[in-house]
């Protein structure tokens, strides 16, 4: 016992002028084995990425492909790395990164980086549907709402991690009162036609081999691809007639739900898309405020979609 005494006085008297052998001796002191977990990653721009993580750590290695990286410490446990080479908002680049807390536990992360297009307008959900035919398919309308550019924004059927498929938006000039229509198909290719009033209407195919979940599922517009990048709008829809996972009949768009949920990007019931068909289409009432709610949304009258116009259809009524 005498020897084991004798042994830390001395590691602790080294430790007052050796700052490392400090930090040894506390993880054998205080038996830390915790390794950094990364718990954010946000992309600032077209050329920054901020990672946060569990801890305070210290950066060994930072590499990201084609391109020389810089960085720069906002607080002990996070780090704003910069590439010399911007950011692609429609192909992943990766970056790598090793770092380590004070008890020199170390991890190592690989991600995949899209670069984050902040001229993005504000836009929502407008006109959807889900129940297509070969005719009428499966699409997306969204309303400009201010003059941007869509470049990186990111469509997805369900949440990141959940999502059965997505579709990036290329790089398009948009003006106030203009559509976007994505088709939910392998086509069209991108076209544009006009409106009297001189608004465009873009047309745009997502390439996706399936179609949307017909009575049941989740759409969510993010404003990039990125990791944590916020979400600009979403709809939650269902038929209510599934009899698992609370409703939806299925664990992604269950998961979904709840993210959605929680973060308060939607609440109460689903929009009921129970008389929903191909011509009856889930429609933004017009002027309506966006409350996150099936609140905003109502079922058109038979053929009553207005794809790439305002929506100013009368809503559908049951004959039941």
């Amino acid at each position: 016992m005498k020897s084991l005494i004798i042994l830390i006085v001395t590691m602790l008297a080294l430790s007052c002028s050796q700052p490392e052998i400090g930090n040894i001796v506390n993880s054998a002191l205080t038996g830390d084995r915790t390794v950094p977990a990364l718990i954010a990653s946000q992309t600032q721009d077209l050329n920054t990425i901020r990672l946060t993580f569990s801890e305070s750590i210290t950066v060994s290695e930072v590499r990201i492909a084609g391109a020389e990286a810089s960085w720069q410490r906002p607080d002990s446990r996070s780090v704003q790395i910069t590439s010399s080479v911007p950011f692609s908002t429609s192909e992943a680049r990766s970056l790598f990164i090793r770092v380590s807390d004070m008890a020199f536990n170390s991890s190592a992360f690989l991600l995949s980086v899209y670069g984050k297009n902040n001229e993005i307008p504000r836009l929502l959900i407008n006109e959807f549907s889900s129940r297509g035919t070969r005719t009428q398919p499966d699409r997306i309308e969204l309303e400009i709402r201010s003059d941007g550019n869509l470049s990186g924004l990111c469509a997805m059927d369900g949440t990141k991690g959940n999502e059965n498929s997505s579709f990036i938006l290329p790089d398009l000039d948009v003006k106030r009162g203009d559509y976007v229509i994505i088709y939910w198909t392998d086509t069209p290719q991108e076209t544009v036609s006009r409106n009297s009033d001189g608004s465009a209407v873009y047309h745009l195919g997502a390439g996706s081999s399936t179609g949307l979940g017909s009575n049941n599922g989740v759409f969510v517009l993010y404003q990039s691809a990125g990791l944590d990048d916020d979400i600009i709008d979403a709809l939650v829809y269902s038929d209510g007639k599934s009899s698992t996972f609370s409703g939806f009949g299925s664990a992604s768009v269950e998961a979904s739900v709840m993210e959605l949920a929680a973060s308060g990007q939607w609440t109460g019931p689903a929009a009921d898309c129970d008389d929903a068909t191909s011509t009856r289409t889930l429609s933004r009432w017009n002027g309506n405020a966006d409350s996150n709610s099936c609140s905003d949304f109502y079922i058109t009258v038979t053929r009553g979609q207005t794809f790439g116009s305002t929506n100013s259809s009368l809503p559908y009524v049951s004959d039941e």
